[in-house]
């Protein structure tokens, strides 16, 4: 995430002035796929690569993370991927863009501030820890106990509860048969997993729904078209980089400045004391 924003904000610093326009949304949206690949293949002592012009964009990214024409499975469960997580209401990064862009601040600034809202797990997540969690699971026989074994320890199962969602995602059932499609043998252990999760989950909470969240079959999907974990967040911000650019034309286009007000929750009639007094 350090590097998409380091690069998205000096890209942008030579590239784009003034009023945000659809042109430049599409500009920043096209380029979080090469910022990305670029910067991991130098961390790996590769060169970048070059777009390759027959290829969409979920393929492309693909292609220039690995330099290879990626399946075509992978590329389907990539695509609806992009397309499922690219915007979900006012969540924290796109009311952020939307904040900045209502300064009258520029498209890329906005997005910037997305990516370091983004970044924050708790609302980018850690959708590497549910694929973390799935390796040391490892089979389907050792689930069981290593779930109950990690409930004992109050550790959380990572993939399950959302913040606003007491039912189901729907989002989540699309990832399921995407994360089937791209890889059916992994798929099998996830699948497991899940329903052993969630069983032991209402064994424990039984006046508490938990539901499987976007970040489980994310992690599953993600791994299977072959991303590194450290690339799933980033992978996110592909994907939503359409919802905040999108957010930000609107928000420009009928602006007013968004400013919250606040409530003062601090002490009443406190005395000054001199600083010679502190």
């Amino acid at each position: 995430m350090d590097a998409l924003r380091t690069a998205t904000s000096a890209w942008g610093a030579m590239s784009i002035k003034g009023r945000p326009t659809i042109e430049q949304a599409i500009a920043v949206t096209s380029r979080f796929p090469v910022f990305l690949a670029a910067f991991h293949r130098m961390r790996n002592g590769l060169q970048p690569l070059e777009s390759h012009p027959e290829l969409g964009h979920a393929a492309n990214y693909l292609y220039l993370l690995t330099g290879k024409i990626p399946e075509e499975q992978h590329v389907k469960a990539l695509d609806a991927y992009l397309v499922l997580l690219a915007d979900h209401g006012m969540n924290a990064s796109t009311f952020t863009a939307r904040v900045v862009a209502s300064t009258e601040s520029d498209i890329v600034s906005a997005v910037v501030a997305a990516i370091g809202a983004l970044k924050g797990p708790l609302h980018g997540g850690a959708p590497s820890k549910v694929q973390d969690m799935l390796k040391a699971i490892g089979t389907i026989e050792n689930a069981e106990n290593w779930l109950r074994n990690a409930l004992a320890r109050g550790e959380r199962l990572m993939g399950f509860g959302h913040r606003v969602y007491k039912t189901e995602d729907p989002r989540a059932e699309e990832l399921r048969d995407l994360a089937h499609l791209a890889d059916p043998q992994e798929f099998v252990l996830a699948r497991r997993v899940e329903e052993l999760a969630l069983a032991l989950l209402k064994e424990r909470k039984p006046d508490q729904r938990l539901n499987t969240n976007v970040e489980f079959y994310s992690a599953v999907l993600l791994a299977s078209v072959g991303l590194p974990g450290d690339l799933f967040t980033p992978t996110f911000a592909v994907s939503r980089v359409v919802g905040w650019t999108a957010h930000i034309l609107e928000q420009v286009s009928n602006n007013r400045l968004i400013r919250p007000e606040a409530d003062y929750t601090g002490p009443i009639q406190a005395h000054f004391v001199p600083l010679n007094e502190r």
